[in-house]
């Protein structure tokens, strides 16, 4: 992984530095011929029998094959550098402008077809190998071995060549565009992903705010009212007045630790709550209604309690219902028409536990997000009293999910 993110690095470098690549490029396309040239004495070579290569001609071919250089900074100059290397080729008899420098022509054709649009491409090419056609064709009908014949197809070879070139820049232009393309829709996909899981949670994080304020209302009420019958039996009744005044120090606890949590809601989010819902939102103690609602809608549920049952702190028993509601809601959707479930609520030594499995297919789940926004809800809800949450296939067949919230002082509704 550190060598590729290394090498990616490196692609990044020198793709900003095309000036300089291509100098190398050139610079080692230059020494590859200069060595042939100078091994082989020239004697072997058509053109330039008698001919000895030295320094003069080395700079000569270095002048043909410079504007390699400039293949992709600019193209333009590189074409009329080569029309001047035909000029001195035909006019002066400087063959090693051109020797060996097919390179170069290939190379500019190359880069036309995959680093410009195909209307400046073709102009390019136009430009480029129009008089290089046309001075190969004459050169090789002049020579006393050569003919017309053997002139226009040495002449088609090359333009066949060109076209080819052509071709392959074309096909690697369209490839680069098509991953650049397919590169900027993943990067869109998952930004969009993101902003989706982001509103989700925000708006998750609204509606249990919303939750929580009839939640700390009520035990606001219910500080009013005991702490006016506890101030009516002070004198009277001393012990009814204590039990009230300790009903009443747990309930402010209690609402205490609440409010933190409203704010802490509130915080990550800027919209103003929308008017509270009046009705009394659903604990622990109402799911055997909602189990038997599900039963009535056409899921065969079991429910069963394990442990001795405790006292929960009113938003850990609303989570844990909204938890079971959605996770049903979910094997309705997608277990299939004969799937069974079970409802366990687990009052554990050290944590108090609900989950909720079925026998059917489950809901598919991709890298922990499904296609809705019940699972991010549920585990928002989890998160937020200190819990935790996890939902996934069973081995067996089947899905799970299953809220875990550690009995502690916060699980037992004593402040902190």
């Amino acid at each position: 992984m550190q060598s590729t993110s290394r090498f990616g690095r490196l692609r990044q470098w020198l793709r900003g530095r095309a000036l300089l690549v291509d100098a190398l490029f050139a610079a080692t396309m230059w020494a590859m011929c200069a060595t042939i040239l100078a091994v082989s004495n020239t004697t072997a070579l058509a053109g330039f029998e008698g001919q000895h290569f030295g320094w003069p001609q080395a700079a000569m071919l270095a002048a043909g094959m410079s504007p390699i250089a400039l293949r992709r900074r600019a193209l333009w100059p590189a074409v009329v550098l080569c029309n001047a290397a035909i000029l001195a080729w035909v006019g002066f008899d400087q063959v090693w402008f051109v020797a060996d420098s097919g390179i170069t022509w290939f190379t500019l054709i190359y880069s036309a077809g995959a680093h410009r649009t195909p209307l400046r491409a073709a102009a390019v090419g136009i430009t480029l190998w129009g008089p290089a056609s046309v001075a190969i064709f004459f050169n090789i009908q002049s020579d006393a071995s050569g003919g017309f014949t053997v002139a226009a197809l040495n002449a088609s070879v090359n333009l066949l060549l060109a076209c080819t070139a052509f071709f392959i820049g074309w096909v690697m232009r369209n490839r680069r565009l098509k991953v650049q393309e397919l590169s900027d829709r993943a990067r869109v996909a998952e930004e969009t992903q993101r902003a989706l899981a982001a509103q989700a949670v925000s708006e998750e994080q609204q509606r249990i705010a919303r939750e929580l304020h009839d939640v700390v209302a009520h035990h606001i009420s219910v500080i009013g009212v005991m702490s006016e019958g506890a101030k009516r039996v002070l004198r009277a009744d001393p012990d009814a007045a204590e039990e009230a005044l300790t009903t009443v120090n747990h309930t402010a606890r209690t609402a205490l630790r609440e409010m933190r949590d409203i704010l802490a809601v509130l915080r990550q989010s800027q919209d103003e709550p929308d008017e509270a819902e009046l009705e009394p939102q659903p604990t622990v103690e109402s799911l055997r209604a909602l189990v038997a609602q599900t039963k009535e809608a056409g899921l065969p549920v079991r429910y069963s309690v394990r442990g001795e049952e405790y006292p929960l702190p009113t938003g850990v028993s609303m989570a844990a219902y909204r938890i079971v509601q959605e996770a049903l809601t979910n094997t309705i959707k997608h277990a299939g028409p004969k799937a069974k479930a079970s409802v366990v609520v687990d009052y554990g030594e050290t944590e108090f536990k609900v989950s909720v499995g079925d026998s059917g297919r489950g809901a598919p789940v991709v890298s922990g997000f499904s296609g809705g926004h019940g699972l991010i809800g549920m585990r928002e809800r989890a998160t937020l009293y200190g819990g935790t949450l996890q939902a996934g296939p069973q081995p067996g067949g089947g899905y799970l999910v299953e809220a875990r919230f550690p009995r502690s002082a916060h699980l037992q509704g004593v402040a902190a």
